[in-house]
């Protein structure tokens, strides 16, 4: 469900307004796009119903977390080989962050540009497969 070569449908996971606003604003100026959850139970609903290329996902998110996201998502055929780039000012081990099977984290603050990037190396990736 790709809609062009470099470009791909984005599920951003967002609790913060904010960084919500300025991710989807960064992505969508360059072609991506992006539809945004504010929980993780939102975001599995959409990971039930849609499509996606790709999956920006906080950690830290309001009931279910991130990490209950991402244990959802590897246990789903549709989404156990979608990318996942996670943003988080949380701090991680080694350990934990190689049992999150993510494409890349990125630490909060996350310049937009640096996402940008994350996001089009995550789906040249995942497109040379």
């Amino acid at each position: 469900m790709t809609t062009s070569p470099s470009t791909g449908v984005v599920l951003l996971v967002e609790d913060d307004e904010g960084s919500r606003a300025m991710f989807e604003l960064a992505l969508t100026s360059v072609g991506h796009t992006v539809h945004t959850a504010r929980s993780g139970a939102g975001a599995l609903t959409r990971l039930r119903s849609e499509a996606f290329d790709l999956v920006v996902l906080d950690l830290m998110l309001p009931g279910i977390t991130g990490p209950e996201v991402l244990d959802a998502m590897r246990n789903g055929p549709a989404t156990a080989q979608l990318p996942v780039i996670v943003v988080t000012g949380a701090t991680l081990s080694q350990r934990e962050l190689g049992s999150l099977n993510v494409v890349t984290m990125l630490r909060k603050p996350v310049d937009p540009d640096d996402l940008v990037d994350a996001v089009h190396l995550a789906l040249q990736a995942r497109r040379v497969e």
